[in-house]
């Protein structure tokens, strides 16, 4: 008997649900949230049975989930924002009914796979992500240094991050014993956290400079090691794409728009995907606009634009287009073409 299996995946335990070719329930269970007890589990009771999918939304668990379990079952990880479209649709909300609505979401076919990284794109997103995480901590501390030296009249004013520590140190000169300790301790623990980023920064340089995939994406004007590296995070397999333009598409840099009836906006972007890799590829548009002094097409391209429509819209959609060209270069294995300097450019 053919059937079709949805998870509902919780961080303890999952509700399970079995149908069949017509939708019926066959069986229905809850198993701890480990791999080896949905595997067991599904071990147990199949017999008799032909599992065609077995279907469960993204989360946290998701990744580890599918990694685990596709190399005995058909399990497919479907975007939780598709599934919520279905679901939503119960008039009652539990984990049971969510399982057999995924279920049902499998039998019919009404889903669309999401892409599920590899345990290589896992771990740079975590690296990453870490160094964001403790750049974020520092800069939190610093404005609240900032703000507990503005009480007693003391500004800082523009100080670059290597400069801070002797900065507030030499304005606390003055200052009683409390607010000296209290802020000496906030400035012991900064650079702590400055210590450790650095550590992550040095492991992003050497994993950057490393990589073919990445060196090849630092020949765009604009794209360090950071940008590189997220990149390479976020698309993980390029031949996922069909059409190198989709990757437009999935950062969320292509133009939105609303129609339904009398209604027709348009403006922006969907900022759907990678908000961190969709404002690392603004950054380095920004920058090939402001600050390269080498000329290129593309360069040529967003300056026009730029002229036509401002500098915001050119420079958003410059990063649009810096993400086709770059998941381009990846397929093909070439660098950054720069293009020939047009007569009037060279004279």
């Amino acid at each position: 008997m053919d059937v079709f299996i949805g998870f509902d995946i919780s961080l303890q335990s999952t509700h399970i649900c079995v149908v069949d070719n017509d939708g019926n329930v066959v069986r229905e269970g809850v198993a701890p949230s480990e791999v080896h007890d949905l595997d067991q589990w599904l071990s147990t009771h199949s017999g008799g049975w032909s599992v065609k999918r077995i279907v469960f939304e993204t989360g946290q668990l998701s990744t580890h989930f599918h990694q685990g379990l596709r190399q005995s079952w058909p399990v497919i990880c479907i975007d939780a924002r598709h599934a919520h479209g279905t679901l939503k649709a119960q008039r009652v909300k539990t984990d049971k009914h969510d399982a057999r609505g995924l279920a049902q979401i499998a039998r019919t076919g009404w889903y669309k796979p999401t892409h599920v990284k590899s345990d290589e794109g896992q771990a740079l997103r975590a690296l990453i992500g870490g160094r964001k995480q403790l750049v974020a901590m520092r800069m939190d501390l610093e404005n609240h240094v900032r703000g507990v030296l503005k009480t007693f009249g003391i500004k800082l004013g523009g100080v670059t991050a290597a400069a801070f520590d002797a900065k507030v140190r030499t304005a606390l000169v003055t200052k009683d014993g409390l607010v000296r300790a209290t802020v000496l301790t906030l400035l012991d623990a900064r650079e702590e956290l400055l210590r450790q980023q650095r550590t992550l920064d040095k492991q992003c340089g050497a994993i950057a400079r490393a990589d073919a995939v990445c060196r090849r994406l630092m020949t765009v004007p604009g794209v360090g090691i950071i940008t590189a590296l997220t990149f390479k995070a976020e698309i993980d397999d390029p031949l996922r794409f069909k059409k190198s333009r989709d990757v437009g598409v999935h950062i969320g840099l292509t133009p939105r728009r609303y129609a339904s009836g009398e209604v027709d906006r348009s403006g922006g972007i969907t900022k759907c995907g990678n908000g961190a890799l969709r404002t690392l590829l603004f950054e380095a548009s920004v920058t090939m606009l402001t600050r390269s002094g080498k000329w290129s097409r593309l360069k040529a391209w967003a300056v026009r634009l730029a002229q036509r429509s401002g500098f915001k819209v050119a420079s958003t959609a410059l990063a649009r287009k810096l993400a086709v060209v770059m998941h381009r270069m990846w397929v093909d294995g070439t660098d950054f073409a720069y293009g020939d300097v047009p007569a009037a450019q060279a004279a």
